[in-house]
């Protein structure tokens, strides 16, 4: 295990802490990890606590949760960041080892409830960068009433020496970063469909 455990006071004095830069600038806080649905009530109970502060919530999230729990955390969740990584069942279970077919459940319940979501797709290349993927990530979006804003995330090394320290492989060691010119291609291509696309984010 590595990390610290916190308690749902801690997190928020942390949080409130900085409330002076929320006030400023119109941010708040973002619930990430790992996978903040990986632990429900946790999050539940940040959420609400920041909900009574006033503070905008964000969750970042693959979606990989019960639709209870993503109606919960709905409730309370002022924006979605919601990762798309890979659009074929059988690549998404192999990379991610979680099925596909409950993250697109829980995006269309999402987008279907009013609620507002970003998708954020991590370009991952030799993964997720294929014709077809981005095709099917295109053809998803259009699909969604509400969701029209797409994050490339191009892949990076910053944290591979984080797998050493915590005396892991890293399966991705020989991936380079994606070329600035091929991320343009992705997101030029993904805008012909009045898309929102952003790189980075």
């Amino acid at each position: 295990m590595v990390g610290r455990t916190f308690s749902v006071d801690e997190v928020m004095a942390a949080v409130e802490r900085d409330q002076p830069f929320y006030d400023e600038s119109g941010g708040g806080v973002t619930f990430s990890g790992g996978e903040p649905l990986y632990q429900p009530g946790f999050l539940i109970a940040c959420l609400t606590s920041a909900r009574r502060q006033g503070l905008h919530t964000a969750v970042d999230t693959s979606g990989y949760a019960s639709l209870a729990v993503l109606r919960k955390v709905a409730t309370l969740t002022d924006l979605f960041l919601y990762d798309l990584k890979v659009l074929d069942p059988d690549r998404h279970r192999q990379y991610t080892g979680v099925p596909l077919q409950p993250i697109l459940r829980n995006l269309r319940e999402l987008d279907r409830s009013g609620a507002v979501v970003w998708l954020r797709v991590p370009l991952v290349p030799g993964y997720n960068d294929d014709v077809a993927n981005i095709e099917a990530v295109a053809e998803l979006a259009c699909s969604l009433r509400r969701t029209r804003r797409v994050h490339l995330l191009p892949y990076h090394r910053l944290g591979a020496d984080k797998y050493t320290r915590i005396g892991r492989s890293d399966r991705l060691g020989e991936v380079e970063a994606p070329a600035n010119d091929a991320v343009e291609k992705v997101a030029s291509f993904l805008r012909a469909f009045d898309l929102d696309v952003r790189i980075g984010g």
